[in-house]
């Protein structure tokens, strides 16, 4: 009997100590956020991951997946070449505009998808579909005056463009 005491009091403990040191996602959000003024971005990168894992369909997850793209844009994980650095930044800024589109943040997103397509993998065709795609769901956006001169610009080098500029 006191051997099934102990276990049902552990099991009790155990139980207690999970619920009890769970964090809320807001608290994980804002422990990320600081990690990230403190330029601790593996570990920001950890909890934030972490939050998106916890709670799919948070509140904060479209603001996780945005924080982290511009974490792997910034290209601030040493331990990873700039190639895999924005690669990784296209796959978290597509999470937020494809997993929450009504997000505010989805926008955003969905042009720096386009922008790091077109000015950094060069992919251009790739980009030239995402920016058509941002005008098609956003033509009011503040962006869109951008996604409109990049998508004249896609493929063109700074020097003609600029030599376009000059002729018209």
């Amino acid at each position: 009997m006191r051997k099934f005491t102990n276990i049902l009091l552990l099991t009790a403990i155990l139980l207690f100590a999970t619920f009890c040191g769970s964090r809320s996602e807001k608290e994980i959000f804002d422990s990320a956020k600081l990690k990230i003024t403190k330029e601790n971005y593996s570990e920001a990168v950890t909890e934030l991951q972490d939050l998106v894992d916890e709670y799919p369909d948070g509140e904060y997850a479209p603001k996780a997946f945005l924080e982290m793209g511009k974490i792997y844009h910034a290209k601030l994980i040493k331990s990873m070449n700039e190639q895999q650095s924005v690669s990784k930044a296209v796959e978290y800024y597509t999470k937020v505009y494809s997993n929450f589109p009504k997000s505010e943040d989805a926008p955003n997103a969905l042009f720096m998808v386009g922008f790091i397509q077109a000015n950094e993998l060069n992919e251009i065709e790739s980009a030239k579909n995402i920016y058509s795609k941002f005008l098609e769901k956003y033509p009011e956006n503040e962006l869109a005056p951008s996604a409109r001169a990049e998508l004249e610009n896609l493929g063109k080098s700074p020097e003609e463009i600029i030599k376009e500029k000059a002729n018209s």
